[in-house]
C-alpha cells in the first residue's frame, strides 16, 4: 500500500511566502556564495527517501542544500536553529595584559579604551547570532574582518572557495581562500580588479 504520508507537507507555505526552491540535481545553479539564483525552482519537497539518501551519502553539499532548503520552507526547522543561535549571550570582554616598562600609564588607558571602541564597532550580539545560524545551517562559516571608512565589518567569504587545515602558534585555524574565485565569479576584467580591490588587502 503506497504510503501517502511520504512526502512532507510544506508546499502550502511555499507558495504563500513566494519561495524559491531549488532541484536537488541543480548544484551547478548555486552561486558561490551559497545563496541560489531566482529561477532556481524547486517544484515539490524532498521525500523521505531523498532525505535519508542525502543523509546517507556523507555529500557536504547536498546536507547543506538540503539544510536551506527547510530553513526557508520549514518554521519549525528554522525557529529551532534561530532558537539555537540566540542562546549565547554573546558577552565580550577586554583584558589588558601589563608589560614593564611597556608604555606609560596614558598610552595604556589609550590603547584599552581603542580595544573597547573596536570590539564595540564590530556589533558582536548580531554578528555573532548571525555567524552561529549560518554554522548551524552550513555546519561552517568562512569570514575575514575588513575595515571600511572608521567601521569594522564581518565580511562573508564562499564556502566553496573556502578551507581550513592547519593551525597557527596560536592553536588557531588559518583560513586558506582560492583566489580563482575571482575568475569564476567574474569574466570581466574590470569588474575582477574592483571585486579584489574590496576584500582586505592581505588577499
Amino acid at each position: 500500500m503506497e504510503n501517502k504520508n511520504r512526502f512532507q507537507n510544506f508546499a502550502a507555505m511555499g507558495k504563500r511566502y513566494q519561495i524559491a526552491r531549488v532541484p536537488l540535481e541543480s548544484h551547478q545553479q548555486m552561486n558561490r556564495w551559497g545563496s541560489y539564483r531566482v529561477n532556481s525552482v524547486r517544484n515539490r519537497d524532498f521525500t523521505i527517501e531523498e532525505i535519508e539518501s542525502i543523509i546517507c551519502s556523507g555529500s557536504l553539499e547536498e546536507i547543506r542544500e538540503l539544510s536551506r532548503y527547510y530553513y526557508r520552507t520549514n518554521s519549525l526547522y528554522r525557529m529551532n536553529i534561530d532558537f539555537l543561535a540566540s542562546l549565547p549571550l554573546y558577552y565580550t570582554m577586554v583584558t589588558p595584559i601589563f608589560e614593564s616598562g611597556k608604555g606609560s600609564q596614558a598610552q595604556i588607558i589609550k590603547a584599552f579604551y581603542n580595544a573597547c571602541f573596536f570590539v564595540d564597532k564590530l556589533d558582536l550580539r548580531n554578528t555573532l547570532f548571525r555567524v552561529t545560524k549560518e554554522w548551524l545551517k552550513t555546519g561552517v562559516y568562512f569570514g575575514i574582518l575588513q575595515e571600511k571608512d572608521s567601521r569594522v565589518v564581518l565580511v562573508d567569504l564562499p564556502l566553496t572557495h573556502c578551507r581550513t587545515r592547519f593551525k597557527d602558534f596560536n592553536n588557531l585555524n588559518v583560513l586558506e581562500f582560492d583566489i580563482t574565485y575571482f575568475t569564476y565569479k567574474y569574466s570581466d576584467e574590470y569588474e575582477r580588479e574592483q571585486a579584489v580591490l574590496t576584500f582586505p588587502q592581505i588577499v
